[in-house]
């Protein structure tokens, strides 16, 4: 490989503008050509953003060999597949959250990985944020977790098409769309990183009209507190995260995927846990920084890490949705 990581994406929605955007704040990621199914909007996102190439041909890009890494930001359900090509081409894969919606399909990503010598990586920007590291550093000391509460969730600007009868890809169940799929796993992330796997979880979800989760409750119960989990796509139930324990307390009140406002005390004493100072700071780049030098440094146990992590929040997604089906509490 050489000196830039060399880059190439799939999809055109708005959440790759923010991913191009990255590129350009993250030294050394270069984007060299954009991949939409339609050659008219693949030819104007890649106008939009400033990238020379564009394609209309997957199979095409992932042989080039003039790139090291696939950014797949498409439906979900086209995640693993996409990955999987992408991987057996000899590129590593980027996948935006969820990497996968089921525990068999992160397993038959890492096992591509393995079988061709490459990473899959999941962008989920919250675990990667600087204040957030700070909180996995501080936890420890807050001594017996009494409550945990996480919530994220904003009205979706295609919920009034999908009221009226349209079928976007966000309240598609085909494609994985839904609350939990979308802003849930956020918080599905946060709690694994922070505390593990869950010993049992419930799923309450509110559905829409074509059966897909609009919003939802879910708690993970652990062996001596719950998480209680709040998501929404058809309004906004208020961001952030919220930890009381026997030594103090945490609060983060802005969005789960940028965690800012953040304030914490710790026996009885106010502590600094805010560094984002720059707001406008593009919130990517962090994760984009730690992807490029794991690709850099052949970094496994960096990757081991992102797989376990994958494989717990992937497999939490999945029996929540069998707890929604069964209307009842599920071993995780």
């Amino acid at each position: 490989m050489g000196r830039v990581v060399r880059v190439g994406t799939v999809g055109t929605s708005n959440i790759m503008r923010i991913i191009q955007d990255a590129f350009k704040k993250t030294e050394r990621m270069e984007c060299e050509v954009v991949y939409s199914r339609d050659p008219e909007r693949g030819r104007a996102f890649a106008d939009e953003v400033g990238v020379t190439e564009f394609c209309s041909d997957y199979d095409a890009m992932v042989s080039r060999d003039d790139l090291d890494v696939i950014y797949i930001a498409s439906p979900n359900s086209l995640h693993t597949a996409q990955a999987l090509k992408a991987m057996q081409h000899k590129k590593h894969a980027i996948i935006e959250k969820p990497a996968a919606l089921s525990s068999r399909d992160i397993e038959s990503l890492h096992v591509a990985s393995m079988e061709n010598d490459v990473y899959f990586l999941e962008a989920i920007t919250t675990i990667f944020m600087p204040n957030f590291e700070i909180l996995t550093r501080l936890l420890p000391k807050f001594g017996k977790i009494h409550n945990v509460e996480i919530n994220y969730g904003q009205s979706s600007s295609r919920y009034d098409a999908y009221l009226r009868g349209e079928n976007p890809n966000v309240f598609n169940p085909e494609m994985g769309g839904g609350a939990l799929n979308d802003m849930g796993i956020y918080c599905i992330h946060a709690a694994v990183s922070l505390f593990g796997e869950p010993d049992k979880l419930l799923y309450v979800p509110e559905l829409g009209p074509n059966g897909v989760d609009v919003a939802g409750k879910l708690t993970l119960y652990y062996p001596h507190f719950e998480v209680k989990i709040l998501t929404s796509k058809k309004d906004n139930p208020g961001t952030g995260l919220c930890i009381d324990a026997e030594k103090g307390w945490y609060r983060s009140e802005g969005p789960m995927n940028a965690f800012t406002k953040c304030t914490a005390q710790l026996n009885g004493q106010d502590i600094s846990v805010d560094v984002q100072h720059d707001l406008k700071m593009n919130r990517m780049v962090w994760e984009m920084t730690a992807f490029r030098d794991c690709i850099f440094k052949k970094d496994k146990s960096f990757f081991e890490r992102m797989y376990h992590q994958s494989m717990i929040s992937a497999r939490v997604l999945e029996k929540a949705h069998v707890s929604a089906e069964k209307g009842e509490i599920v071993r995780a």
